[in-house]
């Protein structure tokens, strides 16, 4: 699963590193115990050999199954809250249930099954429209606890976003208010109109 340019695959962000670390801890936790009655049973029944085998098998399919289970099919941009990092601009979100990376808006998403036993993703809209068939052989507990994280991305993302467009408001209005004064004041006073957005952009780029 490749990542779109400018975009990180929720695995390699800050928390997408701590829920593979969770998601491989309980797996291991239910490995090691699994292991532990399987090779006294084979030991006992059979040999040495076959007991250590067969515990070896058992441990990579939990490593695998850990692996899908933290491979939520969810990207996001150096700007969004994942990442751990200040937003500069915009933050974005895109999600991939079937062949390609697709925009899931800003609605949360529901999790259903048709009447030919696929999975389907519903945007939570007026209409409840459809997003996409989830392509996956997961089991639907691990699905909701996927979609648990997307919503939050979504939601996280919407969050980020609506705080820059009130600080873009806030800058146009500003600036508005600028050219105001300059019309009336600046051609009999040289007055510095520099307000507080105004100081910020300003030691920026200082």
């Amino acid at each position: 699963m490749d990542a779109p340019k400018g975009m990180f695959l929720f695995k390699s962000t800050p928390l997408g590193r701590e829920y593979s670390k969770s998601v491989l801890k309980s797996k291991f936790s239910l490995a090691l115990s699994l292991s532990v009655i399987l090779f006294i049973v084979l030991n006992w029944i059979a040999n040495l050999a076959l007991a250590i085998g067969s515990i070896s098998l058992l441990n990579a399919y939990f490593l695998i199954r850990a692996d899908k289970e933290s491979s939520i099919p969810l990207v996001v941009n150096l700007n969004h809250p994942f990442m751990d990092t200040a937003s500069t601009s915009g933050s974005e979100v895109m999600v991939k249930f079937a062949d390609k990376w697709i925009d899931p808006g800003v609605n949360r998403l529901k999790l259903a099954k048709d009447s030919l036993g696929c999975w389907i993703v519903h945007t939570m809209d007026k209409d409840l429209s459809v997003l996409s068939i989830w392509v996956t052989n997961l089991k639907e507990s691990i699905l909701n606890k996927q979609l648990v994280i997307i919503n939050q991305a979504i939601s996280l993302n919407n969050a980020i976003n609506d705080s820059n467009h009130e600080f873009d408001d806030a800058r146009e209005r500003e600036s508005q208010e600028s050219t105001l004064l300059e019309r009336n004041w600046l051609p009999e006073e040289e007055l510095d109109v520099q307000g507080p957005i105004s100081r910020i952009f300003s030691s920026d780029n200082e």
